[in-house]
């Protein structure tokens, strides 16, 4: 039993495949013996861009450098000096306190509540305690309160000090040090009183080390970790050339990048790569599921794939040569805009972005795309003739510069470049020049219609309908009165618009084979339906819509509005030739008077049936008001609708009550209607 694998499967499995290539690590490991000095052996090519890092001494001084010009962070502690009025205070009242105890009995208490040295208590008890005391509280609070660090030995000369949540630069000549306290203080003074302003003597603003290694951290995690960048096919280093320093550098750089993506380390990049394409793949299958857009189609599927491959390798192509903001990005969005809709081509946008920025790790080259896709996304309305596409165009170039802008300087911190921000100005034409250039080709190959064509298909002007006007004048005047109507309707209900008119205008083509035996164009003619039995007549009626469906088959007419050539009858009965014919005959066949189908499918298509039917009706309508025209609008719809001639097409009761509302207007611009009178006085008086 042979076991069959469809070939959407083995599309994807090929596709997987190809993306492992694309993006495959390198492979092995290698060692370089070479010292600073010798002579090369051989040519020493670089197998891929890579970074110079900088060593860790390197480093080490470039963060040094930083601690030593930023200013380091002091808190001011105002608690130091409620402190110490708190315990001179609590220490004049215990002395005050312990008077009639013995001596011995008073150093105790308070060397158990102070820590005081004995001789510090002796010179308090022999001298007035609360004048010394209450001088110190004076003196040490007026250093206290400008400040006093532990000591000015420091490498900086400006601190930044946190008082009161506000942080103020300040000048370390502002604040006092301990030791210059000490010296002010003690001049002049008995030992004592020194060793008593030692002892309660305490900094108030204090080195806050955290903080000061946080700012550090963060001015030094902006400075970059690479010296140099060797790019792809550099040769660094000559044959039978001495190794210089730099070159040495240059190759123990490759041999780090070697190790890194030594064996285990490309097994775990496949793993992750893989693991990441088929989240990619899980993603699309969950969309497809709630947008029920039927991606698996095979139609749709392979646009898919062929996009994604395209739009792979010249990524590839753009990131490897260091022009990653050319690659034309918008092109696929908009293609992919154009054949699905706004929020699949969203959705497409993201994807495509996070490849590149997944597998090669770069945030900018992750932001561009993504904001690039964005964009093509909300200017795909704006695509509406070739002829205005340089708007987009230039809208797009402007994203692009400002995108590139805002990542050079607050992401990747290079600066602004100039061939950054030109390949971002070039992008957005080019993806509009490759739009025209290959959107036909897409349309021929997926069978699909834009804007684009229908437009073009829509020109008046075309041969086919400058023949209409001429063979057929009053089809032509006909088909351009439901295309007026349909187009109305589609934006009451939210149908396709342009697919509506244009498919309305040709959708009576069939009538050239054969204008004369219709009605419309039967102006001074004589019926030739006069001298036809009913059901030839009705055969010659009909017929029309084979003809149309075979001569836009021959002018390759897109399939949307060959469907509402072909549907825009669906399987009605022509009632004035089946009521002749019952006249006549008394066993009639109803199949012969009745359109073979099928019956629209789509809202475009539907809204052609019930516009064609409203005309006609309207047109054979003698003394035509606007009654009648609201009557003809309600019993033409409600006749269709009876029929289930809408049944196979996703328009509702609501919708219809919208159409005839959008139909009215029209109708009454084009037949003009007579103002109805209430009598004949009321008549007469206007006339």
């Amino acid at each position: 039993m042979k076991i069959r694998i469809p070939c959407k499967w083995l599309t994807l499995i090929g596709t997987v495949l190809y993306f492992n290539i694309i993006f495959q690590p390198s492979f092995g490991t290698r060692r370089f013996n070479f010292k600073e000095g010798e002579i090369a052996t051989e040519d020493i090519i670089a197998p891929s861009s890579f970074s110079i890092p900088k060593t860790e001494e390197e480093l080490q001084e470039e963060r040094n450098a930083i601690a030593q010009r930023l200013p380091p962070v002091y808190d001011y502690k105002p608690e130091v000096l409620t402190d110490l009025e708190t315990t001179l205070t609590g220490l004049e009242r215990m002395i005050d306190t312990l008077r009639r105890y013995d001596r011995d009995t008073i150093i105790y208490l308070i060397q158990r509540d102070y820590g005081m040295p004995k001789d510090l208590i002796f010179y308090l008890l022999k001298n007035n305690h609360k004048y010394i005391l209450m001088k110190l509280l004076k003196e040490l609070g007026f250093y206290l309160s400008r400040g006093i660090v532990a000591n000015k030995s420091l490498p900086h000369r400006i601190l930044t000090v946190v008082r009161g949540g506000k942080e103020t630069l300040i000048s370390i000549d502002e604040v006092y040090s301990v030791a210059e306290v000490e010296s002010t203080l003690s001049s002049r003074a008995p030992n004592e009183y020194k060793q008593l302003v030692r002892f309660f003597i305490k900094p108030n603003i204090i080195l806050n080390s955290r903080e000061t290694e946080k700012r550090i951290e963060e001015v030094y995690a902006n400075v970059k970790k690479t010296k140099g960048e060797v790019l792809k096919g550099e040769l660094i280093v000559e044959k039978h050339k001495k190794i210089d320093r730099t070159a040495l550098e240059k190759l123990e750089a490759l041999e780090k990048t070697y190790k890194i993506t030594g064996t285990s380390e490309t097994l775990k990049t496949l793993i992750f790569r893989n693991l990441f394409f088929v989240a990619i793949f899980l993603l699309f299958l969950f969309y497809n599921r709630q947008a029920n857009l039927n991606l698996l189609n095979e139609k749709n599927f392979y646009f898919i794939v062929l996009l994604l491959v395209i739009y792979v390798a010249l990524g590839k192509i753009f990131y490897e040569t260091h022009i990653i903001y050319g690659l034309p990005i918008a092109f696929f969005i908009y293609l992919i805009a154009l054949y699905f809709n706004f929020n699949t081509g969203l959705f497409t946008g993201i994807v495509l972005s996070s490849i590149f920025g997944v597998i090669y790790k770069s945030l900018p080259a992750f932001v561009f795309l993504l904001v690039s896709s964005i964009t093509a996304c909300l200017l795909r309305p704006s695509l509406k003739s070739r002829y205005l596409l340089y708007r987009p165009a230039l809208y797009l170039s402007l994203v692009n510069v400002l995108t590139i802008f805002f990542i050079d300087n607050y992401i990747a911190y290079t600066g602004i470049d100039l061939i950054n921000i030109g390949m971002g100005i070039l992008n957005g034409f080019v993806s509009i020049v490759a739009l025209v250039i290959f959107l036909p080709l897409f349309e021929s190959i997926f069978d699909f219609t834009t804007d684009f064509t229908l437009v073009e298909l829509g020109n008046l002007n075309l041969p086919i309908f400058k023949e209409m006007s001429i063979s057929a004048p009053g089809t032509y005047h006909h088909s351009v009165i439901v295309g007026n109507l349909a187009e109305a309707g589609a934006r009451a209900i939210g149908a396709d618009p342009i697919l509506a008119r244009v498919g309305a205008y040709y959708h009576d083509i069939g009538k050239l084979k054969k204008p004369e035996y219709f009605i419309e164009n039967q102006i001074g003619q004589k019926n030739p339906h006069d001298n036809l039995k009913p059901q030839m007549s009705a055969l010659v009626i009909i017929s029309h819509v084979k003809d149309g469906y075979e001569m836009g088959k021959n002018m390759k007419l897109p399939k949307n509005i060959l469907a509402i050539i072909s549907e825009h009858h669906g399987t009605s009965r022509i009632e004035s030739f089946y009521k002749k014919a019952l006249s006549t005959a008394e066993k009639v066949s109803e199949d012969v008077f009745t359109y073979p189908g099928p019956k629209p499918k789509t809202k475009e298509a539907a809204l052609v049936m019930l516009a064609d039917s409203v005309e006609a009706a309207a047109r054979a309508e003698k003394n035509i008001t606007v009654s009648k025209l609201q009557k003809i609008l309600r019993e033409s719809f409600d006749k269709k609708f009876n029929e289930g001639q809408l049944d196979e097409c996703p328009i509702s009761r609501v919708d219809l009550e919208n159409i005839k509302t959008a139909f009215l207007p029209i109708l009454l611009g084009i037949f003009h209607p007579r103002i109805e009178y209430e009598s004949h006085e009321a008549k007469d008086k206007y006339l």
